[in-house]
């Protein structure tokens, strides 16, 4: 899920490619401080569920190579002869990975279990394949100098290569799946003053453009990286020059909720249960590498720094573990060859309070206000809701009064004209969600009759 342009760091010699692979194979049980893998660059990264494995491609030096690792960073090795290794993307069963090799104008397959080759797909002379992506039972791929959309149909005997599917793509068309609806393809493009996001319906067997959008240069710049929600319903993007990560609607790619402020976003990752991972190419002292917001929030659940303020994400450089358990993100050292693996665990959970505040008194038939603050507030989608009940002599049990919408500085005011002289208890309840507890609080106000 890797956007990619045209200028590669493949002047590097092949000396210095050996260099790399003499990066001793000891690592720590867990990467969370980082472990060096035998790349200069990346180019893209896919993480295999089934064998718990991560793929790491790089078309840099004389051969490109895809680095394969385990989840923990150790028991690293590679796929070499990969000329201009580029795009990665994973069979539906993830039993094949298909790997982009743009120098040779192939796309080539390998068994995830063995890690042996089995298939090469020549797609056309001069076609230099670079994103995949799995849609519709095809595997789709962006190539060309000015930029295209071609498939290859490897459900038969003998492979079917379609070209010439999408002229109007930019070189470097990044292409995405939907994890919610196996028809579905996105491309994004981000090319300096040309930014656009495209969806295909592709279950036809031919891709139907269905939403598309081109960005002016305020909207956005420089779009490094994309990626759908599990429910299908926007893709999330990471640009240099934006007003942070942004979220787009599917159908007709309209913005959706309100960007999330992070300087200079470079990369994008969604996990299984929503949590968006950003990561920032700003290496400033204080500003952190990694944020988690939950879906639609403005600000973050909590945030990571990766290896101190001499170590920086690369572009595109975070991806999930299928199951949500980690995150692995890919960095360099400033002043350092050679790039370096992380996998973190990462607590998204945040506790929340609620607080609430009355009249002590108030006259039966009068209306009264009770006002309360959910905290912390940046941190809750837009449209979080609070449950509201009244306690009386009349219904010990609670009656209730609805929800009412927190504000984006996480207040609410509930309001109420009680009819029965005596106290009257206020109960409101946060119901919680995957990223913050469940909250709850009572006041109580005496009604008199004067």
């Amino acid at each position: 899920m890797r956007i990619l342009r045209r200028a590669l760091g493949t002047t590097l010699t092949a000396a210095l490619g050996s260099l790399l692979l003499t990066v001793p194979g000891a690592s720590p049980a867990f990467a969370a401080d980082g472990v060096p893998v035998p790349l200069y660059s990346l180019a893209d990264m896919e993480v295999d569920g089934s064998n718990r494995q991560v793929f790491l491609s790089s078309p840099a030096g004389a051969d490109g190579r895809v680095v394969v690792t385990d989840y923990d960073g150790g028991s690293s090795t590679w796929l070499s002869g990969l000329p201009g290794a580029g795009g990665l993307a994973l069979s539906p069963d993830s039993r094949t990975l298909y790997v982009a090799a743009r120098d040779i104008d192939t796309i080539v397959a390998y068994d995830t279990a063995t890690l042996t080759e089995t298939a090469r797909y020549f797609v056309g002379e001069g076609t230099a394949p670079w994103s995949l992506a799995f849609a519709g039972g095809k595997l789709w791929f962006g190539y060309g100098v000015t930029g295209d959309l071609g498939s290859v149909d490897v459900s038969g005997a003998e492979p079917v290569i379609e070209l010439g599917l999408d002229a109007s793509l930019d070189w470097g068309a990044e292409l995405v799946a939907s994890p919610a609806d196996p028809d579905v393809l996105v491309a994004g493009t981000g090319n300096p003053n040309v930014n656009t996001l495209t969806v295909y319906d592709v279950g036809g067997g031919s891709p139907e453009v269905t939403a598309r959008r081109v960005f002016s240069g305020t909207e956005m710049n420089g779009l490094r990286d994309l990626a759908v929600t599990p429910d299908g319903r926007s893709v999330v993007v990471a640009a240099l020059i934006s007003p942070g990560y942004q979220a787009f609607r599917l159908d007709d790619l309209s913005d959706r909720g309100t960007p999330a402020a992070s300087p200079s976003p470079l990369a994008v990752a969604v996990a299984p249960d929503g949590t968006v991972a950003g990561g920032t190419s700003n290496n400033s002292v204080g500003v952190p590498d990694l944020s988690f917001y939950a879906p639609g929030a403005p600000a973050p659940l909590t945030t990571v720094e990766l290896g101190g303020d001499t170590e920086r994400l690369v572009d595109e450089g975070l991806a999930w573990a299928p199951d949500g358990s980690r995150v692995f993100a890919v960095t360099q050292q400033t002043g350092v060859m050679g790039l370096r693996f992380h996998a973190r665990q990462v607590a998204t959970t945040v506790q929340t309070t609620l607080a609430l505040e009355a009249p002590p008194t108030s006259r039966r038939y009068r209306e009264l206000t009770v006002t309360g603050t959910l905290a912390p507030a940046a941190g809750f989608a837009p449209g979080t809701t609070v449950a509201v009940k009244r306690y009386d002599a009349a219904a010990p049990e609670g009656t209730s009064l609805g929800t009412v919408t927190v504000s984006a500085d996480g207040t609410f005011t509930v309001t109420d004209t009680p009819r029965r002289v005596g106290q009257a208890r206020y109960g409101v309840t946060y119901a919680g969600d995957p990223w913050h507890t469940a909250a709850s609080a009572e006041v109580t106000v005496e009604i008199t009759r004067r």
